[in-house]
Parts: structure tokens; sequence; C-alpha cells
């Protein structure tokens, strides 16, 4: 049930070939359908426009996204390798990690002790620029790295992003690379702040375009095909916008309908959101911040333009917590615990948003201070 979307890959491909465009970057939160246009729509029309495609997942593999690039970059050469089968249990706690593999001129064996970090990275490093240097040898190169924040995690993962950088700075004129991002303030730890791994080299960050009516559209018709029944477009659209134009939650709600005929939309919609939260642990995250990190919260859900450091917000967060005063700076910590667990972030406009709308959505109409 995949939205096709050519036009917008299109696009994208003709930003990365215009010329002084080597990599961009594409912005939209969790869930919005990033992945799914990555390997649906960008793979299949950067292949017949002559690229070798490579694809790697960094939110899965978080804690080495190292192995994750080598990996991907060696599947670009041969889909099937025995990298893949070999490391499929990268987040478990082996000390030693063995895989090796021929592909065509891509040949070795790559040997990782785990428990010696420095040497590790060293040898991802090099290994992703020669794995580099021989794809872009036989044909251009587009390199998909998803969910790139990940990148500035921690200072391991900091020398990956490094070596990327090296990897495309040295080869340009034949390496274009699409990062994607979930979180606006971790993507600026990547991009954007000068001390970043790769200051410059995501270009600007750019909104992903979210489905809309379209995807109604297409759903309804897949809808009828599968079912007999006719899906209402008006409450389809409705029900897409209560989930923050997410096409994954949204599809899971049909698709429920489909097993089970005697459920409304609006039965499936609750269900879908009822298992979201409990999913995603709102509640657990909720009871996790301290008081004024969730006064500040409130806040922003009341109005997301609200200047935080002002006196009368100052007055007001102090009233509300039952203390004489409040300083800017235990906004300023409280802000940046919350920026540093991914809850919130400032965008472009100033405004500060929530990084989920489904926990926003839980926080503005079941937390148990929300009032």
């Amino acid at each position: 049930w995949h939205c096709p979307r050519p036009e917008l890959a299109k696009r994208y491909l003709a930003l990365l070939q215009a010329g002084p465009v080597v990599s961009t970057t594409i912005f939209a939160p969790r869930r919005t359908g990033k992945t799914v246009f990555l390997r649906k729509d960008l793979t299949p029309a950067a292949t017949k426009a002559g690229f070798t495609v490579a694809y790697v997942d960094l939110w899965q593999t978080r804690l080495n996204p190292g192995i994750a690039i080598v990996r991907g970059l060696e599947e670009a050469h041969t889909p099937k390798t025995l990298t893949q089968r070999a490391l499929r249990k990268l987040q478990e706690p082996v000390r030693k990690v063995k895989a090796s593999g021929s592909a065509g001129t891509l040949t070795g064996t790559l040997e990782l002790e785990l428990s010696d970090s420095k040497k590790e990275a060293t040898e991802l490093a090099l290994r992703i620029e020669e794995l580099v240097v021989q794809l872009v040898a036989k044909k251009k190169l587009l390199l998909l790295i998803d969910e790139a924040q990940e990148l500035a995690r921690n200072k391991e993962n900091e020398l990956m992003a490094m070596a990327l950088r090296t990897a495309i700075t040295k080869n340009s004129d034949k390496l274009r690379v699409v990062f994607t991002g979930s979180s606006r303030s971790q993507l600026a730890n990547v991009f954007s702040n000068s001390n970043a791994p790769l200051f410059s080299v995501g270009a600007t960050v750019q909104e992903f375009p979210l489905l809309g009516r379209e995807l109604v559209e297409f759903v309804a018709t897949k809808f009828q095909v599968a079912s007999g029944r006719t899906l209402d477009l008006e409450a389809a659209w409705a029900a897409l916008k209560e989930f923050h134009q997410q096409p994954e939650p949204f599809l899971s709600a049909v698709v429920a309908m489909l097993m089970d005929p005697s459920l409304t939309l609006a039965q499936a919609v609750a269900a879908e959101k009822e298992e979201q939260d409990k999913e995603e642990n709102h509640e657990g995250t909720w009871a996790a911040l301290g008081a004024l990190q969730r006064q500040i919260l409130l806040l922003f859900l009341h109005d997301p333009r609200a200047k935080p450091f002002g006196k009368a917000t100052l007055a007001k967060l102090a009233k509300a917590l039952g203390v004489p005063s409040l300083a800017a700076t235990d906004v300023q910590f409280a802000l940046n615990s919350l920026k540093s667990k991914t809850i919130i972030s400032k965008a472009p406009n100033g405004m500060y948003t929530f990084e989920s709308a489904a926990f926003e959505r839980w926080a503005r109409t079941l937390a148990p201070d929300a009032t």
C-alpha cells in the first residue's frame, strides 16, 4: 500500500545533479514516511538515473553507526552479503564481531574488538573511505543516511561522521548524499553548529513534504478493492490529521478495519492512538520529568511562541511551581535537558515544537498536570 511520490524523487535528484549541491538533509518527525520514500521512491529513481544506491539505517544501529555505514556500502555492491547475516544482532552485548565475505573487488574481513572503541573507529573510518572509492570508481554513488542525528550521539559516532566528511570531500565529483533526521536539535549537533562533525556538509536542512489528501484518496481506493466497502474521504482525512499526517498509524487503523469489518474508522483510530501511547510510553516519559520541565512543556502547549526567558513567563512559571522566583538560568537548564531528551526543539521560525507529535497529543489531553 505504498503511495508513490515520483515527482518528489525527481526534485531531490535534480537538486543533487544540478552541480554545486553534493548533499542535502531532509527533516520530518518519525513515522512520517521518510524511510519509505528513500527506499521505494528515491532509490529506484536514482538507480534509473545511473546511480549505485547505498542505504544506511542509523536508527537500528545507534550504538555503532560505523558498522551500519560499512554494511550499507557493502550491500550496495552485492545486496546479500555475509556481513548482513553476521551482524544482525549488532545491539547485543557481544565482545567480538567477525564478518567476512567476497563481493567482486570488495573482498575482506572485518574483525572488531568492541572493547577497543578507538581501534574499532579507526578501522571503520578507513573501511568507509575504501568502500566509497571502490564504488565511485564504477559509477555515481548516492548514499542515503537515515536518522543522521545519531552521528552526534557520542565521540565514537562523531568519528564516523568525520570519516563520512572525508569521503564526501574527496569524492564530490561522483558522490551524492541524502541525510534524513527526526530531531532538529540533534541534527544541529551534526550539521549546523560551527563545531559539528559535518558542519556545512549537509547543506540546508529541508522540511520533508508530508503526504496529504493524495494518501487518503490512494488508501480509499485500495480499501474499496480489498473490502468492497467505501472509506469516507473526509473522515479519513480528519483521521490522518489527527495522526499529524503520519502515514504509519493511519494505515494501521485502516488495516484494522479490513481485519475486523465491525470496526468503525473512529474506533480503529482510537485503538491505534491507545496502542501508540503504550508503545512510546508517554506516561513514563512524563513521570521522569522534573516539575519545571513539565511546566515548560505545558507553557509551549498553550503558546508555542512563548518567550521562556521573559519576566512575565518567569513569574508565571514560578507561581505554577509555588516558589518565590525563577532565574533565566534555571529555565535554560531545563530547556537544554528537554532538548537532550529529544522532547522539544526550536524551529527556524522561533517556535518551540514537540519532537513527537504523539507525545504532544498525549500531553495536551492526558498528562496529569495538563489543565
